[in-house]
């Protein structure tokens, strides 16, 4: 009995050491993660300090003027910030009675060879029928610049670069707004024959207001990892572009942008009728120029789209994401960044009781759909864009010429052809229903060949 005793005692004895080790395993493990993202948002403070020292005296980066057309940038000259609007032929043969196409970059093309455009100038410079109707440009702009002051250089460099056969365009993201806004002047518009605009953000986008998004990872995450993360994700991302969140933020059209919380204030969230400190985009009603444009929007799959998931699947499904989109986007890549970014975009809390408590699903990483596809403000207001049937009405709502809207698509598709891990997908237009799916660039080269 003595013997079966001890055993039972030193087995008691090994159960109670080895739960303890786990505990403690448990918790050295807690404090690591702790440590990592302490450390992720010591170095995100210490980008943004460093952008802000970094960025030069605005009033001089640009003048208003243009730079003479001439052959490609090289290398080292994309490393300096450019004063003036720069013009580049693509390649050396003469126009002709060909068309000009301008390519026209969005944030930080100017650092990039071809101002991100290789793969699309390539691609389409590959058709014959191209070839034979149009010639390539490209335009290298300061994109930090405040928005009013590079809308003021375009509507210069639009009408100095304009033939008599108008100028045809295609701009991605912010690069769409600031066309679009040189467009409200009547000789500008003019001079452009047809726009197609790539992920715009026409009505800012609820990502570029760092008061809600910030707000909205308070009250969407209950764990303090899980909130530092996030805001340590959000601050790395828009540390080095402050211009982003001064100049394009939700234009708030819908009510739903709650302001920020005072402590004394904590238990409910008022709302402002517009965005506080921030100079106005594009109008967002009809303007002259929208007949010639042909608005590209994306948006990602979630977990609120298109089969809603529930808590207890987020929870399990965690470990996955963190792995495949957080600690990739924390170093840098782009892809998971814009997934990481769609779903800080996806549970914006919302400001109104509207019915629903997710109110963007459908956005490509940095603008929701409502707000790229030029559509009135009573219909994007009062609409919900993960109901099928208001997509099938947004064609016939939109104020371009036409309007597209590709599925599960992000931000970067536009210019690099590819949609995450499948390079050569063919991307559905879920706006055009008897038009097959095809490669993205597929559907530049047929809109500008209509």
């Amino acid at each position: 009995m003595k013997a079966v005793t001890s055993i039972s005692i030193v087995r008691r004895c090994a159960k109670a050491n080895n739960g303890t080790i786990r505990m403690k395993v448990l918790e050295w493990a807690r404090i690591s993660l702790l440590f990592v993202l302490v450390t992720f948002a010591w170095i995100s403070s210490l980008l943004s300090c460093l952008a802000d020292e970094s960025q030069p005296n605005r009033q001089d980066q640009s003048t208003g003027s243009i730079s003479s057309v001439t052959a490609v940038a090289p290398r080292h000259a994309l490393k300096s910030i450019p004063r003036n609007i720069e013009v580049y032929q693509y390649d050396i043969n003469p126009l002709g009675d060909r068309q000009p196409l301008l390519l026209v970059h969005g944030l930080i093309g100017e650092f990039h060879s071809l101002g991100r455009w290789k793969e699309l100038a390539e691609y389409l410079n590959g058709d014959q029928a191209f070839q034979r109707r149009y010639k390539i440009y490209l335009i290298r702009y300061n994109s930090h610049a405040p928005l009013k002051e590079i809308t003021a250089s375009f509507d210069v460099a639009l009408r100095e670069l304009a033939p008599a056969g108008g100028l045809t365009v295609v701009a991605i993201s912010m690069a769409g707004i600031i066309v679009r806004n040189a467009m409200t002047d009547p000789a500008v518009d003019q001079c452009i024959s047809r726009v197609i605009t790539l992920g715009t953000f026409f009505r800012g986008s609820p990502l570029l207001c760092a008061d809600w998004m910030q707000q909205s990872i308070r009250k969407r995450h209950l764990s303090p990892l899980v909130r530092i993360d996030r805001s340590v994700g959000y601050k790395i991302y828009f540390g080095r572009h402050p211009n982003l969140l001064v100049d394009y933020g939700w234009d708030n059209v819908d009510g739903q942008r709650p302001a920020a919380r005072s402590p004394q204030n904590r238990a409910g969230l008022e709302v402002v009728p517009e965005s506080r400190g921030q100079r106005p985009l594009a109008d967002a009603q009809p303007q002259p120029g929208d007949r010639k444009i042909v608005a590209y929007a994306g948006y990602l799959h979630n977990q609120y789209y298109p089969h809603p998931h529930g808590a207890v699947h987020a929870f399990f499904f965690q470990p996955i994401v963190f792995f495949w989109t957080t600690v990739p986007a924390h170093v840098g890549r782009e892809h998971p960044a814009l997934r990481f970014l769609n779903q800080i975009i996806a549970e914006a809390v919302p400001g109104t009781a509207n019915g629903s408590n997710i109110l963007y699903p459908l956005n490509d990483g940095i603008s929701p759909i409502s707000s790229s596809l030029l559509l009135p403000n009573d219909f994007v207001a009062h609409s919900d864009f993960s109901d099928k049937a208001v997509l099938d009405k947004i064609a016939t709502h939109t104020y371009a010429k036409k309007a597209r809207l590709f599925d599960n698509t992000d931000h970067l598709t536009f210019i690099e052809g590819h949609r995450l891990i499948r390079p050569v997908a063919n991307i559905p237009d879920v706006l055009s229903a008897n038009e097959k799916p095809r490669p993205m660039f597929a559907w530049i080269l047929r809109d500008l060949l209509e």
